[in-house]
């Protein structure tokens, strides 16, 4: 796998990922604060209708077009976090290196079709975005990646 980027690209890829998780969190806080406002003891739900300041518990802090813009602007920054991570060069750039590359594209591809299967076979009815499957096969590649060069190959 050719890289192309300067060894910097690694860390302004690591800030791209940060900023799509905060993003993630932020268009996601309804269903946090949701679930916060619910209590639950033994399974029973003992707040049926919960109050906060005198609005009702199941009131909207962000709109559903700006929860899809912020969804849509998070997985971008993922997508190029991992891809600049991905893409730029090592310290020490070698065949060793570039073996680990194809090592870790290959069995982040084969986990990813292995598991996205296995859950369209448990769920038939599961609906999964081809966006998503590539951002987990990312995901997937680096954190595989990051295992052979630090911990099973131990290169420095």
């Amino acid at each position: 796998m050719k890289t192309y980027l300067p060894y910097y690209f690694r860390r302004i890829g690591i800030a791209f990922v940060f900023v799509a998780v905060v993003l993630s969190t932020i268009a996601n806080i309804d269903a946090a604060v949701s679930g916060f406002q619910r209590g639950y003891r033994n399974g029973h739900n003992v707040l049926e209708h919960s109050y906060v300041e005198g609005k009702s518990a199941n009131h909207q802090i962000i709109s559903a077009e700006l929860k899809k813009t912020l969804t849509w602007v998070s997985l971008s920054f993922s997508f190029a976090g991992f891809l600049l991570y991905m893409f730029s060069k090592e310290k020490v750039e070698d065949e060793f290196i570039e073996r680990l590359r194809y090592m870790s594209l290959a069995k982040s591809l084969l986990i990813t079709w292995l598991i996205t299967s296995a859950l369209l076979i448990i769920h038939g009815e599961l609906q999964l975005e081809g966006f998503y499957i590539l951002q987990f096969q990312l995901f997937l590649y680096v954190v595989i990646y990051n295992y052979y060069k630090k911990w099973k190959f131990m290169v420095a």
